[in-house]
């Protein structure tokens, strides 16, 4: 039974451990790799994380018997493969001049031909704001957004509760808003 948690359904058929490790990598790597991405911001050490959350279910594959949902599960562990790889690393925050500046140069890209570059600056701003969410907020916004887990399943990953994940997105999307709105007002409109 452990084999066939991460086979699909079309594919069930008795497979070894390699040939299981091999069909959750090609189903659940973009899912990994996501996860790996949101937490790390960096496309090699996403890379990096994603191959070593691969080894880490080869190497406990014996656990996978007891595993109801293998999507999750993967998802964990990817979290806490990527989440140990960042502590490694310092934390950078953003402070009001960066985010002064940021605007500045939104509001400076307004020609016709560079407004198409816009929707991207926007993009770097939101996730620059993302950034400096508290650690509880910023992990449940990713994860809903980036890695598009459903409040139940963040919660699993999170070992939390789900309304405590609903909570958090909620507050998190409030936050963003009112800073978007605090920008846009000391700054004039951004169109």
């Amino acid at each position: 039974m452990a084999e066939r948690a991460f086979v699909s359904e079309g594919a069930m058929v008795a497979a070894t451990d390699e040939d299981v490790l091999e069909c959750a990598v090609r189903e659940h790597a973009g899912l990994v790799y996501r996860i790996a991405y949101s937490v790390l911001r960096n496309h090699r050490d996403a890379e990096d994380a994603t191959q070593e959350t691969f080894i880490r279910v080869l190497r406990y594959k014996k656990r996978l018997e007891g595993v109801g949902e293998a999507k999750s599960w993967l998802a964990k562990i990817a979290w806490r493969t990527a989440v140990e790889r960042s502590r490694k690393r310092p934390e950078v925050s953003l402070s009001e001049a960066e985010m002064t500046n940021a605007i500045t140069k939104l509001r400076s890209q307004l020609a016709s031909v560079e407004e198409t570059a816009l929707g991207s600056e926007l993009a770097g701003l939101l996730g620059s704001l993302i950034a400096v969410l508290r650690k509880p907020l910023r992990d449940v916004l990713r994860l809903s957004l980036v890695d598009e887990l459903s409040p139940g399943e963040i919660a699993e990953v999170l070992g939390t509760s789900e309304a405590s994940v609903r909570s958090r997105l909620f507050r998190a999307r409030q936050i963003l808003k009112e800073k978007l709105m605090a920008l846009e007002g000391s700054y004039g409109n951004l169109r």
